[in-house]
């Protein structure tokens, strides 16, 4: 009896391991596609982001653009983001990525510990 009870709890924790990943992702999809602004606040996000650590590292006359706007808000913010081309470039990139990362976000591999 006792090594049947073993033998059920190790069979249903193998079994149940693939379901719990599968279930993971399912929910996560259900997500990106019911919640599109959630998604798309992201994108922008991190499409910003990278945009100014861009900027910060590869174009050092955004500095003196940000100086000689004096307080104009409008022209400080543009002066911290890159060319037209390279926004979209990350843009696009982002536009892929961060899905991605969100349908895969708290999904590990637990059969480690059923070894």
């Amino acid at each position: 009896m006792v090594a049947r009870r073993l033998l059920s709890l190790l069979v249903s924790s193998t079994n149940r391991s693939p379901n719990r990943k599968t279930r993971r992702l399912r929910r996560n999809a259900v997500e990106i596609v019911t919640r599109p602004f959630r998604t798309l606040y992201a994108i922008v996000f991190m499409t910003l982001l990278f945009g100014v650590m861009y900027t910060i590292f590869y174009d050092s006359g955004a500095v003196a653009a940000v100086d000689a706007a004096e307080g104009d808000a409008v022209a400080m913010a543009l002066a911290v983001l890159p060319p037209l081309p390279i926004l979209a470039l990350i843009a696009l990139a982002m536009a892929v990525l961060v899905p991605f990362t969100m349908l895969f976000r708290g999904v590990s591999d637990d059969s480690q510990y059923y070894r």
